[in-house]
């Protein structure tokens, strides 16, 4: 009995013994079959970055259709690496809706609300109102006469409000009449225009040696030529004025010496009446 026991012990842990060593065979079998797809994610996610993202699907497909009987080497296979060059960042084609590229020098230039570009001006005729800037050589029309509001730009203002003028100095009438009388008035016509356009006035270069007025030779500066007629004008009413208080004068003495003659006339002919026959 005692040997039995011996014989049956020996032969359980001979039998364990076994199933132990065939235990860690299976376990060595399922390292070595598994290894291949535990190392796939790491050559698999190398060989896509950097490359196109149709070579990466491609890629994928042949991983997975050789991949016979793992699902988790297929799924590792396919799993796309997030850092892959190919991700296109959503910031890299964002514009700037304000800004406008010229096609010709690629430069931007910014555009305000309303519509008008930074760096403009406002052409002659053109309002300024609202404070826009007028373009080289132009003033902002405004004040008197100029309605509120109805503000424009221009090289010509009218602007007559005395509290815009100083050096106000008196004017000789009758000296600017006998220059507007003695000063050539022709009609004439610009180069540009048609034979059939007419003008009238004077040369600008006439205009500046007879007032010397404004800083230029060329161009005869309305309200200039305005104030000349005006001063022309009131030198020709005043000779009117002196010429009728001459004609009232004459008036007088030519009555003055229709009476005496009418009186001397009547002293003669008393005269010849008292005479004897």
């Amino acid at each position: 009995m005692h040997v039995q026991r011996l014989a049956l012990t020996t032969l359980a842990t001979i039998t364990a013994l076994a199933l132990a060593a065939c235990s860690g065979d299976d376990s060595s079998t399922t390292q070595s079959s598994t290894s291949p797809s535990t190392s796939a994610p790491t050559s698999t996610g190398q060989a896509t970055q950097g490359t196109d993202t149709s070579s990466t699907a491609s890629a994928s497909g042949s991983s997975g259709t050789s991949s016979s009987g793992t699902g988790t080497a297929t799924a590792t296979a396919t799993t796309v690496d997030p850092t892959s060059t190919a991700t296109t960042d959503p910031t890299s084609t964002t514009t700037d809706p304000t800004s406008t590229t010229d096609p010709t020098s690629g430069s931007t230039s910014s555009s305000t609300s309303d519509g008008t570009t930074g760096g403009l001006c406002v052409e002659i005729k053109g309002d300024c109102s609202k404070g826009q800037p007028c373009c080289e050589g132009l003033n902002c029309c405004e004040g008197v006469p100029v309605p509120p509001g109805e503000e424009y730009c221009s090289d010509i203002c009218p602007m007559s409000d005395r509290n815009l003028k100083a050096d106000l100095r008196s004017v000789d009438t009758a000296a600017v009449l006998a220059k507007v009388v003695a000063m050539p008035i022709t009609t004439w016509r610009y180069k540009k225009d048609s034979a059939e356009v007419r003008h009238l006035g004077p040369m600008a270069q006439d205009f500046a040696a007879a007032f010397g007025l404004w800083n230029t030779d060329r161009m005869i500066f309305p309200l200039d030529a305005t104030g000349v007629s005006m001063a022309a004008i009131q030198g020709l009413h005043q000779r009117l004025v002196d010429a009728e208080e001459e004609n009232v004068a004459l008036r007088g003495k030519l009555s003055d010496l229709e009476r005496r003659l009418q009186a001397l006339e009547a002293t003669e002919a008393r005269s010849a009446g008292a005479k004897p026959q």
